[in-house]
């Protein structure tokens, strides 16, 4: 019983299949990285991108308490520790004082007062902070009260730094339960509703104690990140408030309540940021995906033929899509623009880190990565490569592995920062990359308050420079070591492409290459070199052929004969269209490979495969496309040789094309 000629036959693990398999998941994965950089893009956009509040409780069990010796009356503070009159020195803690005496109403009265601080360490070396003042009516009341403590009013001490006082002033912050409440809310990016009250008030107190009245919304903790450029710059601001707690009664250990109003509250902080033009930026970047994507449905066409002939075990069409970059600059560059903004989206994420930017941070280490080879890549293709040669290093360009490069910078990039925990420390420093203008002092130490320098804070970028720099030479050295590791060779010989009529019609690289261009990876028939299907594609061109209705069958390869050079990831398909070649009088004929057929399939002089741009692939197979818009041709290969035909040449609208892996030709 004879076997069955449809029998699929076991793969080989040898270098050559795993190399194929190495490319197409390549260009899979390039593809993937694209429409994940849009997808994320629309999902933090919905949670807050480009525009974000999100309010921090800071309920009375996490304060400290300082000192309970002040005394307040109508003439201010009376009996203050030394410690605390330091906090911010002499003639603004009078001014403080007499704010919070006028606000509170005290007339002969005389009210106590506890100082309470919350300072968290940002790093080794700073911490941030706040000073809390607690007035009692008859006794000292408690920073960390047990049930309910009734209250007079209550203060929040910080800094500022405003165009007015770019040197920095301190900022008051005040609830007076002698005042009517109005119930006020904050609406968080999730759409939650935060209730406050807006009968606070907010008081400016110079360094030499002079009183300016602000908005009772009035921020501090202002800052901006030049993180790409001045249009879409970065601004991060904080805002004091006074919550309304008595929804949240049963879940808290103690609280303050005023004595008049009822008010049950806590000091609050509204964390907010915004990108200036960020509605242009999201169209932007949108449409820079979509038309990324829409070009790479060509290579993914091919990838998938590929991928489809490799899981059915059959010779198969494959490249190398980061290293076709080189002959594809506008697809290159629309890489580049997808993933320049990444700069700016790395410092969204170090300011939301604590909520969902942890989410996110590897990937958009990635896209810092990806942005930065793939910008090196186009530097190389679309500036160094159009400088004058030297005759005597003229078609003698170094060699480099362009997937290594991408994939090692990529890699190495993300687990580097990931060691470090860069993420969650950039994200807790992130007011320690601020220079402050003016701090609170606690006992000796400086803390940051909410006054920094107008000019801005260091962008996440800056820091994760050393990192980049250092994985950036590794990784280009390393991708020219193994291009020599994988061919012999780093300086490639490229006269020979004197020899094939189509690569003649093409500009060759000269200083630096990714493309595979080694006289080895030719078919040699007597004196004449065939460029292989895949060296088409590498250099950003593809075959179609009429879908007409006899094609030749699906299982045939091309034989070479034992002299000719072969590819360094073993023999390759080339013809799409299911040939067996042999060398015949310097010519590549076929033969059928069908055990048993009785029908003959049209002779393989009769099929004509008509080379076009790549980026043209879809357009062509796709009827209604193609009566739109039709292709350029740019040659056709008939018989195994390729001519070039006139610049005005289309694809007809009337027929029908399929995808071919083509031919080899000279």
């Amino acid at each position: 019983m004879h076997t069955k000629a449809t029998k699929r036959l076991k793969p080989q693990f040898t270098v050559a299949y795993i190399s194929k398999w190495a490319r197409v998941v390549s260009n899979l994965y390039a593809s993937f990285a694209i429409f994940v950089t849009g997808c994320i893009v629309v999902v933090l956009l919905t949670q807050g991108m480009f525009h974000t509040t999100n309010v921090t409780v800071l309920t009375q069990d996490t304060w400290t308490t300082r000192y309970q010796s002040c005394r307040l009356s109508a003439s201010g503070f009376t009996a203050c520790d030394p410690a605390d009159v330091a906090v911010t020195g002499n003639a603004p803690w009078t001014s403080i004082g007499l704010q919070l005496a006028a606000e509170i109403d005290l007339q002969n009265a005389t009210a106590y007062v506890t100082t309470c601080s919350l300072i968290s360490a940002i790093s080794d070396t700073q911490s941030v902070g706040k000073l809390f003042l607690v007035v009692g009516e008859t006794s000292f009341p408690s920073c960390n009260p047990v049930g309910p403590q009734v209250v007079t009013g209550m203060a929040v001490v910080d800094t500022v730094g405003t165009t007015d006082f770019p040197d920095g002033a301190f900022l008051v912050s005040l609830f007076s339960d002698a005042k009517a409440i109005q119930p006020a809310s904050v609406r968080e990016t999730n759409g939650n509703m935060v209730p406050v009250t807006a009968s606070g008030t907010k008081t400016i107190v110079t360094t030499d104690g002079a009183r300016v009245p602000a908005d009772w919304n009035q921020s501090n903790y202002m800052t901006s990140l030049n993180s790409l450029n001045r249009i879409f710059l970065m601004r991060v601001f904080v805002v004091n408030h006074f919550l309304d707690m008595s929804s949240a009664v049963k879940s808290m250990q103690g609280y303050s309540v005023g004595k008049k109003t009822g008010f049950i509250t806590t000091v609050g902080v509204a964390n907010s940021h915004k990108v200036d033009n960020y509605f242009f930026l999201f169209v932007f970047q949108i449409t820079l995906c979509v038309v990324t994507l829409l070009m790479l449905t060509n290579d993914f066409t091919i990838t998938f033929e590929g991928l489809r002939g490799l899981l059915r075990n059959k010779p198969v069409l494959t490249y190398d899509l980061l290293a076709s970059l080189e002959r594809r600059k506008v697809l290159l560059l629309a890489l580049v623009a997808s993933f320049c903004f990444s700069p700016l989206y790395i410092d969204v994420i170090r300011f939301t880190y604590h909520i969902k930017g942890y989410t996110y941070w590897s990937v958009l280490l990635i896209m810092i990565s990806l942005s930065l080879t793939l910008s090196w890549i186009a530097i190389l293709t679309c500036i160094v490569q159009w400088l004058p040669v030297p005759a005597a290093w003229r078609n003698k360009p170094i060699c480099y592995s362009a997937p290594f490069f991408v994939y090692f910078h990529s890699i190495v990039f993300v687990l580097t920062e990931a060691a470090q925990r860069r993420g969650a420390k950039s994200s807790a420093n992130f007011w320690g990359y601020a220079p402050s203008t003016l701090r609170l002092n606690f006992d000796g130490t400086n803390v940051i308050s909410g006054a920094f320098k107008l000019d801005g804070a260091t962008p996440a970028i800056y820091t994760l420079m050393p990192d980049i720099a250092i994985i950036f030479v590794l990784a280009w050295f390393g991708s020219i070591t193994t291009y020599k590791a994988l061919t012999g060779n780093i300086v490639l010989d490229t006269t020979w492409t004197a020899q094939n009529e189509f690569l003649k019609q093409l500009t060759l690289p000269q200083w630096v290459t990714a493309l595979d261009l080694d006289k080895t990876n030719t078919i040699a028939i007597g004196t004449k070199l065939y460029c292989r299907p895949s060296l088409i594609v590498l250099f950003g061109f593809c075959t179609v052929h009429e879908d007409i209705k006899y094609r030749l069958g699906d299982d045939a390869h091309l034989n070479v004969s034992n002299n000719a050079s072969s590819h360094i990831d073993g023999v390759e398909s080339t013809s799409s269209v299911a040939l067996s070649g042999i060398a015949t009088r310097g010519k590549i004929t076929t033969q059928s490979h069908h055990p048993g057929q009785t029908s003959k399939p049209p002779p393989h002089e009769e099929t004509y495969y008509m080379v076009i741009s790549i980026y043209g692939l879809v357009a062509t197979t796709i009827p209604w496309i193609r009566r739109i818009y039709q292709t350029k041709i740019f040659g056709e290969i008939y018989q195994n040789k390729f001519t070039q035909v006139k610049s005005i040449t289309h694809i007809n609208k009337s027929l029908n094309y399929v995808y071919s892996r083509g031919d080899c030709c000279n």
